[in-house]
């Protein structure tokens, strides 16, 4: 318990020192409160006003047969984006600053175990991840209970994305952090317009992310699931990695 306690305030004290995650929320936040200042809405046109109904009616017939995928708001997207390319990113790069300047062998070497260290910089980064949502959520307009669903399901997400970016960055290939963090960070929003890459993406934690902000009134039970199975699918990697429950260095 000591040593997930002294991990917790080494990880809170270099998160406020060194405040990537911090920024880059703060960076997405007003990327999405600018779109919302900037960009009106589309104006909305009544279609038999301007053609003729037959024209419309076939119009709406290969729309309702074209592949559509729910979007979320403004907002949504870019929390979207902060939870995929930035949490994960965030992880890999602080188990990477560790490795660097050797504390994680130091650590190694004073009996800390990984599930310890997987604790205490789980539990720092996902309190600053909380913190930094609730303006997004209100940017956002979402209040009761939409308010309790965005926080929810932003911090189950947000939890994957950084149990994904630890375990990457104890791996023996951290490069591929960058790469797959741009990836969850951007497949969503790519797979608005893409049924292959929303394919890919249909069973990753971040999609069902994207869906549940497009909508957080229907029932997100699945979303959940989806989730909940990356999250297992990710920790049972960790224990794979460290089944001598010693460090891979």
């Amino acid at each position: 318990m000591n040593n997930i306690k002294a991990i917790f305030i080494k990880q809170i004290t270099s998160l406020l020192k060194n405040p990537v995650l911090i920024i880059n929320g703060i960076i997405f936040l007003a990327i999405a409160g600018a779109f919302l200042i900037f960009l009106s809405p589309e104006d909305e046109y009544d279609c038999h006003s301007c053609i003729p109904a037959y024209i419309c009616a076939t119009c709406q017939e290969e729309e309702d047969n074209r592949f559509q995928l729910p979007t979320p708001s403004q907002v949504g997207l870019f929390a979207v984006i902060f939870i995929g390319l930035g949490l994960m990113g965030s992880a890999s790069a602080q188990v990477n600053e560790d490795k660097t300047t050797t504390n994680l062998r130091f650590m190694a070497m004073a009996e800390v175990r990984p599930y310890q260290y997987l604790l205490g910089t789980v539990t720092a980064m996902i309190i600053v991840v909380a913190i930094m949502l609730v303006p997004y959520a209100l940017l956002g307009g979402y209040f009761g209970t939409s308010f309790f669903r965005f926080m929810t399901i932003g911090i189950f997400g947000g939890l994957t994305s950084i149990l994904l970016g630890i375990v990457i960055g104890l791996s023996k290939i951290p490069i591929i952090a960058t790469p797959l963090s741009i990836l969850m960070g951007m497949g969503p929003a790519f797979s608005t317009f893409n049924e292959r890459v929303a394919n890919l993406l249909r069973f990753t934690f971040i999609q069902q992310v994207n869906i549940a902000f497009s909508d957080l009134e229907v029932n997100l039970s699945s979303s959940f699931l989806i989730i909940g199975a990356n999250f297992a699918i990710v920790l049972l990697v960790f224990i794979v990695m460290h089944r001598k429950n010693r460090f891979n260095l």
